[in-house]
């Protein structure tokens, strides 16, 4: 299980599994990721855990915005024996998401690069780029 199931780049990501060992117990648990296809990097991180509901947790830190990260878990028993789950081969895996466009923020980094790139008369600028608003318009007659 996946929490957050789609994280964005400032969600720390928490893996849980099922792990049974029969009499021999769990020893340790393991969950190994990468970033790059395991091209170069790979990181395991020792996961917690517990014995009564048989459920290891781990945690994933946060990613970049688009990045893509695998894993696989890895498990010791109390007699050394070994035992990988890599989903069969093809790892288990996610997409960090993009968070959506703030329209808002954009408007005013741009505002605030040109008011950078003009100095001083760039903040006079900065004001009469403001939408206007309009005085309501009366009108009286004369008789």
């Amino acid at each position: 299980m996946l929490s957050p199931s789609s994280p964005g780049p400032n969600d720390q990501v928490t893996v849980t599994t099922s792990v049974t060992a029969g009499n021999s117990g769990v020893l340790n648990v393991t969950l190994v990721y990468t970033t790059d296809n395991w091209k170069t990097t790979n990181t395991t991180v020792v996961a917690s855990y517990n014995s009564t509901s048989q459920q290891a947790t781990a945690r994933i830190p946060p990613q970049y915005n688009g990045g893509h990260v695998e894993y696989y878990i890895v498990a010791f028993d109390g007699n050394s024996n070994k035992k990988v789950n890599d989903n069969g081969g093809s790892y288990f895996s996610y997409t960090v998401t993009a968070p959506p466009a703030n329209t808002t923020t954009n408007t005013w980094v741009e505002l605030a690069l040109v008011a950078a790139t003009l100095g001083v008369g760039g903040t006079i600028a900065f004001y009469s780029l403001r939408p206007k608003t309009r005085a309501s318009s009366t009108s009286t007659s004369q008789s």
